[in-house]
């Protein structure tokens, strides 16, 4: 995770924008969601949310210190 070192609230932040991706699902978030075979989308969709959360608050905790 990359805000592991990071205080409760920034990854509060990456939780709350990991849930807001996965429900959204912009982009090729959803592309990946339509992967065959059907496990491998819901896999997908879920790490590429993930990653997305977690650059986003990695870069604001670089950004706002």
């Amino acid at each position: 995770m990359l805000v592991r070192d990071h205080s409760f609230w920034w990854q509060l932040l990456a939780l709350g924008l990991f849930r807001l991706f996965d429900i959204w699902k912009p982009g090729p978030i959803r592309r990946a969601e339509q992967l065959s075979p059907t496990g491998l989308g819901i896999m997908a969709d879920d790490v590429l949310a993930g990653l997305l959360a977690g650059t986003l608050a990695a870069l604001g905790r670089l950004a706002l210190g």
